[in-house]
């Protein structure tokens, strides 16, 4: 059973406890400077993946060169013969779609504490599985959506070097190295329509069996699992 923290102004957490109120965020939202230290981060959902190529021709079969050039469709080798490409950089540029997006953090500590603007509560979602299970049948009834998963962020530079195999980490899983003290958790839900999608609030008693008030840390208690 694994569990987690979310650390928010008084009045979010006492409407979480009394009326299982939750909001729940976009992708897109969350580049918005309005919103406090610590949520807004104008990159949300984009990447770049890079692949050099120093030197190859069509006669290097296996070479990961040769894969990069079908993978990133820059254009086709087809059956050409004596091709010889040097010094060439190919980039991909990831912007992911908006989606709906929840967060909590992995870890109880006066460091993540500190991280949230005006953050003045904390509460602990004791099982998280069965939360977010629950959040997704209610957000299903307001508006249909699938739960793309619950994982813990990557705190990493947007800028990737191609591994040879895939496109590496899904770019709404990305944050920058600056946020890492958050140790993130964050559940994404894919709506399954197209057009506009914007934050919502909704209200669950379902939710309150999942969730006990904390103390406000002193200091870094402990860290709990990474994913679901």
């Amino acid at each position: 059973m694994l569990s987690a923290f979310r650390y928010s102004g008084q009045r979010h957490n006492d409407s979480l406890l009394a009326l299982g109120g939750v909001r729940i965020g976009t992708l897109h939202d969350f580049r918005r400077t309005e919103h406090k230290g610590g949520i807004a981060d104008a990159n949300e959902g984009i990447k770049r993946v890079s692949h050099h190529i120093p030197y190859v021709t069509e006669k290097d079969v296996g070479s990961i060169h040769l894969e990069a050039i079908k993978q990133f469709k820059i254009f086709n080798l087809g059956d050409s013969t004596d091709v010889v490409l040097q010094d060439i950089q190919f980039i991909r540029g990831f912007n992911h779609p908006d989606c709906f997006v929840h967060c909590v953090s992995a870890e109880y500590s006066r460091d993540v504490l500190d991280q949230f603007e005006e953050a003045d509560s904390c509460i602990e979602i004791t099982d998280l599985g069965k939360f977010y299970q629950r959040l997704t049948k209610t957000l299903n009834r307001q508006i249909p959506v699938q739960l793309l998963g619950v994982s813990t962020v990557r705190y990493m530079m947007r800028e990737e070097d191609w591994n040879g195999r895939n496109w590496g980490v899904h770019p709404a899983l990305i944050k920058e190295p600056r946020f890492a003290k958050q140790l993130e958790i964050r559940a994404i839900w894919r709506p399954k329509f197209s057009g506009a999608i914007s934050p919502m609030v909704l209200n669950d008693v379902g939710l309150i069996e999942f969730c006990k008030r904390r103390e406000l840390p002193d200091s870094k208690k402990r860290r709990s699992g990474s994913s679901i």
